[in-house]
């Protein structure tokens, strides 16, 4: 009776979501309340505004000093050519045009219920998405959840098709109830995967050479993972007075939302994760709770005909009580680190280098970072909210690595239970973390444009509506 009342308060909240969550995601998610009804349509708008404060890059030098013989060295004119371009971090996604744009950024119209004749053992959730974001780069709409779960073991619900992998918080939680308008860049770059594969400049087009750590030329094919993968997911919770329980396993394809193979020629991953809850009063996604988890992903990833190991861990914990809410967490990776396009621009044609996606594949490269963050709902309709981030990318390599880190200020006006507005401000900062090893290794040139790109990063503006339906 007291799972069956839980389940109830989780339905009824969902559409109708508070300021801050503190709820166990695979209740939430993953099933459906008693007497829930065999068809419910739900979803949800975002239109969203971005202003970005970075202006062009106007310095990249005609020479610089050797650091071997003191001599003058010509910077490539492929990369001088540049002098005057915007670069990618400082436009608007995922077209990458412009500096400011009004977009609906996502739609996402979507069905869940029971199945009729079950006892309301099995239950299913569907949800598309319409929006202009980088999950429908190729098409115009994709379904970026498609699973039905069955309750007939106790002690081991099962889920099977589209949907969320059991990876850290900001992972997992519904986008419609985020606190804050983008993601961090540590769980955006290490958790939400790009796919790629081996790419080969086109004739009389160049790229910069690389002289760090071994990196691979390649293309993005597909859409982005958006934390989600096809498969078997094995899960449930167990109460202990106040305390709660929870596991979760999921193996997978590898392949984000698309439901083909195509992307990873047979590989998988296994994902787990295991939280610990201590509920101070309420339930559902209104209840009052601290929570502890830790989760650990790997799996094999083809590339130009070799497999290669890609691992994902992180650990974490969030709190939130009388209005207020503290939660952090750690997050590291080994193998497969999607770098970035170099140079960082969009291609402006010969003589140019040609931009591209640059991917570090072995498993002896590392990349971590972390985010701690506040909220504080001080009125009914009014919450304040402040998160730092941090990404180090490359870190086995001193030429090769890099670090992000943003200051996000935050506000949420909650104009009724289905309708809020919320305002970020991101103070933006991009470093090349080792500048001695650019000398070191003789390479100047290319380290002195990097410092050059990386400093014209802008702060950001963000205005977003969210309203469910």
């Amino acid at each position: 009776m007291k799972k069956a009342i839980l389940a109830a308060a989780m339905a009824a909240a969902f559409g109708h979501a508070p300021a801050s969550f503190a709820t166990n995601w695979f209740q939430l998610q993953n099933n459906e309340q008693p007497g829930a009804a065999p068809y419910t349509f739900w979803g949800f708008i975002q239109p969203t505004y971005t202003h970005n404060e970075g202006s062009a890059v106007n310095s990249i030098p005609a020479t610089v000093v050797s650091p071997v013989n003191g001599a003058n060295v010509a910077v490539p004119a492929g990369l001088r050519a540049y002098n005057g371009q915007t670069a990618l971090f400082n436009l608007v996604g995922p077209d990458l045009s412009h500096g400011d744009q009004l977009q609906m950024f996502r739609a996402r119209p979507g069905v869940r219920g029971v199945i009729p004749g079950t006892d309301e053992k099995i239950n299913y959730f569907a949800l598309a998405e319409l929006g202009n974001n980088a999950l429908t780069r190729e098409r115009e709409a994709v379904l970026t959840d498609a699973a039905m779960t069955f309750n007939y073991i106790p002690g081991a619900r099962i889920r099977v098709g589209l949907g969320r992998l059991p990876l850290g918080e900001e992972a997992m939680q519904g986008v419609q109830i985020m606190d804050y308008i983008n993601f961090t860049t540590v769980t955006d770059q290490l958790l939400n995967e790009r796919f790629v594969a081996p790419y080969v400049n086109a004739p009389g087009r160049t790229s910069p050479v690389v002289v760090g750590a071994p990196m691979a030329m390649s293309k993005i094919k597909g859409a982005i993972g958006g934390y989600r993968d096809v498969g078997v997911e094995v899960y449930d919770w167990f109460n202990r007075g106040r305390w709660e329980y929870t596991y979760a396993v999921m193996a997978s394809q590898a392949n984000g939302i698309d439901f083909s193979d195509d992307l990873n020629s047979g590989n998988h991953d296994v994902t787990a994760r295991v939280q610990a809850t201590y509920v101070f009063q309420g339930a559902g996604p209104r209840r009052e709770d601290v929570t502890a988890y830790a989760w650990h992903q790997e799996g094999k990833r083809a590339y130009g005909g070799t497999d290669y190991t890609r691992i994902r861990e992180g650990i974490g914990a969030k709190y939130l009580r009388h209005g207020v809410r503290v939660s952090g967490e750690y997050i590291r990776a080994k193998g497969m680190i999607y770098v970035a396009p170099t140079p960082q621009f969009n291609d402006i044609g010969a003589p140019a280098f040609e931009p591209v996606d640059y991917v570090a594949l072995d498993s002896s490269n590392k990349a971590d970072g972390y985010y701690l963050e506040a909220g504080w709902k001080f009125a009914p309709k009014w919450e304040v909210d402040l998160r730092y981030d941090e990404l180090s990318k490359m870190t086995n390599s001193a030429y090769d690595e890099r670090k992000a880190s943003t200051w996000t200020l935050g506000g949420q006006y909650f104009y009724s239970p289905k309708l809020r507005f919320a305002l970020n401000y991101e103070i933006r900062d991009i470093k090349v973390v080792n500048p001695g090893a650019q000398i070191t290794n003789g390479q100047k040139i290319q380290g002195t444009a990097a410092e050059i790109i990386g400093g014209s990063v802008g702060n950001r503006l963000s205005a977003q509506m969210t309203w469910v339906f």
